[in-house]
C-alpha cells in the first residue's frame, strides 16, 4: 500500500470493523484531528487512539448480516434509478433528434451570416464569490463577477479544452465571458435564439468532431463557427419546437431531481440504521473487570 494508506490487523469480524469506520462518529473523529492544506491527513497514532466497541463475535456477525442487506438494497435501488434516468434521457434524446432534423425543403444559412460571434476578455481569476453578474468560462459551472461585458441574448460555447463541442449556457441579459469562450448572438430576426440554442446543443458536437483543430487540446476556430449550417424553419415551427423542448427539459430535470432525492433519502436511512446498530452502551467498570 502507499504511504497515504493505513493497514491494521485484528481478530474481530472484518466487515464489522469496516462498517464501524464508515459511521458518522468516525468521520467526526477524523475531522477533529485532520491537518494539512492540499493533502488532508490524519496521523497514525490518532487512528489507533480511536475507541471502538467490541461486542461478541456472534453479535458482530448478526449486525454485519443486517447491514449487508441494507447495502444490497441501496445498491439495487441505485442501479434501478440510474436505469430509469438513462431510459428517460434516451427517450428525450430520441424526440429531440426527431424535432431538430430538417429536410432539404428548409432554408439553411451559415452561422456567420445570421449571428454576431466573438469572445470575451475576462480571465478565470477575475471571478468573485459574491459577484453580481454571471461569468461564463469553459465549463458548465457559472461563475460571477462584479462587472459585465455584454447585455444581450446569446449562446455560449467553449473555444478549447474539455468543453469543446458542448453548449452549456443560454443567457438573456448582462454577463461576462472568458477570453477563450465564444458568444453567439443571433442577429437574423427569422431565427429564435432559443430554437438555435436547442439545435446547436443537439448537433454542434458532431459538427466539431469533423472540423476541430487538434494540437495539445481540441479547439474551435472562428471559421468553423462561421461555416456552421443553421436551418431556418418558419417561426411558428421554431416556437412549437422550443415549447416542446422546454417542457422536456423541465420534465427531465424534475425526474432527475426526484430520483436523486429518493436515492439520497434511502442512503440517509441506511446510514441512520447503521449508526444506530453500531452504537453501544459502554460496560460499567465493575462489570468490565469481571
Amino acid at each position: 500500500i502507499s504511504g497515504d494508506m493505513f493497514a491494521f490487523r485484528h481478530n474481530q469480524n472484518t466487515k464489522f470493523i469496516t462498517y464501524l469506520l464508515q459511521t458518522e462518529n468516525f468521520k467526526r473523529y477524523k475531522e477533529r484531528f485532520a491537518h494539512g492544506t492540499k493533502v488532508i491527513r490524519v496521523k497514525q497514532d490518532k487512528i489507533l487512539d480511536y475507541k471502538i466497541p467490541i461486542p461478541p463475535l456472534a453479535i458482530q456477525q448478526e449486525i454485519v448480516k443486517i447491514l449487508d442487506i441494507f447495502a444490497t438494497l441501496e445498491s439495487e435501488l441505485e442501479v434501478e434509478l440510474e436505469a430509469e434516468l438513462e431510459a428517460g434521457k434516451k427517450q428525450y434524446e430520441y424526440y429531440r433528434e426527431e424535432l431538430l432534423t430538417f429536410g432539404e425543403d428548409v432554408e439553411q444559412k451559415m452561422l456567420g451570416k445570421v449571428a454576431e460571434i466573438g469572445t470575451g476578455s475576462s480571465n478565470t481569476n477575475e471571478e468573485t464569490e459574491e459577484g453580481f453578474y454571471p461569468f461564463f468560462v469553459r465549463s458548465p459551472i457559472i461563475r460571477y463577477k462584479n462587472s459585465f461585458e455584454f447585455d444581450e441574448t446569446a449562446i455560449i460555447t467553449s473555444g478549447d479544452g474539455v468543453g469543446v463541442g458542448k453548449i452549456f449556457h443560454f443567457i438573456e441579459g448582462k454577463y461576462a465571458l472568458h477570453q477563450r469562450a465564444y458568444r453567439i448572438h443571433i442577429t437574423d430576426r427569422r431565427i429564435k435564439p432559443k430554437f438555435f440554442f436547442f439545435y446547436m446543443r443537439n448537433t454542434f458536437g458532431k459538427y466539431i468532431l469533423g472540423n476541430a483543430v487538434n494540437s495539445s487540446v481540441t479547439s474551435v476556430r472562428r471559421p468553423m463557427l462561421n461555416k456552421y449550417p443553421v436551418p431556418i424553419p418558419p417561426l411558428a415551427e421554431q416556437e412549437r419546437i422550443v415549447a416542446i423542448l422546454d417542457k422536456f427539459d423541465a420534465l427531465t430535470n424534475d425526474i432527475s431531481v426526484g430520483l436523486l432525492a429518493e436515492l439520497n433519502a434511502r442512503r440517509k436511512q441506511c446510514e441512520y440504521y447503521r449508526d444506530k446498530m453500531l452504537t453501544f452502551k459502554p460496560l460499567e467498570k465493575e462489570n468490565a473487570k469481571k
